[in-house]
């Protein structure tokens, strides 16, 4: 067996989790449905993981245990800086009453890091930690403006542009036209692309000296986010967030490698 093929019991374990997850909890005879496997394989995977402490059981019912916050806590806090960036989120989210969002890449997609709640925020497909494509949401589409022409030949290669709304990007050529017109203005905009009636306004960050991109992001209604707020005040606030970020991120990427 080669590096690049997966255990299939290990394979099997994170489907099991997965779909846990995705149902908000599972009985074996559900998973058993749904994952089309024999029921004394699904009893055996649950029972193990309930004993390793990643699942509880309530009265058959199975769950994500609270171990799993101890992993993404450390996850997180690894990665990207989530928790210096917060402050300016909330400081975004203030202003702007709306959602605001630290959005970073991983393995090809967009990874939900950080999160700043205004007082009419909705968030009707992310939570932190969710994994979205790239070419469908602002900070995505920043993102791949910032990134080098490989990189996103590879991410393109493994991951395709698959279209999520009629104004999903999904060809390359529209991909580099949206990228050259994100790095000639300096933010992205996301007009129902991933959602409809949702958009969002995103402003890169780049940290050369750590390989990391991201992106700051807006996001709200479409009777909220119009005219000229959409176009030009928006952009104008995410990308002076984004350059704050920048500039303390990269004081203490600086600091860490000077000492």
């Amino acid at each position: 067996m080669t590096a690049d093929v997966p255990l299939t019991t290990v394979a099997r374990a994170f489907e099991i989790l997965e779909h846990i997850r995705e149902e908000g909890g599972a009985s074996v005879s559900e998973l058993t449905d749904a994952l089309e496997l024999p029921k004394s394989t699904v009893h055996d995977y649950v029972t193990t993981l309930t004993r390793l402490g990643y699942l509880t059981n309530d009265g058959g019912e199975y769950d994500l245990s609270l171990a799993f916050l101890t992993h993404g806590t450390y996850a997180r806090d690894g990665v990207a800086y989530a928790d210096r960036v917060e402050p300016a989120l909330e400081r975004l989210a203030d202003e702007t009453g709306e959602i605001v969002w630290y959005i970073v890449e991983e393995r090809g997609r967009g990874v939900y890091a950080g999160r700043g709640l205004g007082r009419d925020a909705l968030q009707p497909y992310a939570s932190i930690g969710t994994r979205s494509a790239l070419h469908t949401i602002a900070g995505g589409k920043a993102i791949l403006a910032a990134l080098p022409d490989d990189r996103v030949d590879e991410i393109v290669a493994e991951h395709g542009l698959e279209r999520h709304t009629e104004r999903t990007i999904t060809t390359r050529g529209e991909l580099e036209d949206a990228r050259e017109r994100i790095a000639e203005r300096g933010y992205a905009l996301n007009d129902g692309e991933n959602i409809d009636g949702w958009r969002a306004v995103a402003s890169p960050v780049v940290l050369e000296e750590e390989d990391l991109y991201g992106a700051i992001a807006v996001a709200g209604p479409e009777n909220r986010l119009s005219g000229e707020y959409f176009t030009e005040t928006l952009p104008d606030l995410a990308a002076g967030t984004a350059n704050e970020v920048q500039l303390r991120l990269r004081s203490e990427v600086g600091t860490k490698f000077s000492g």
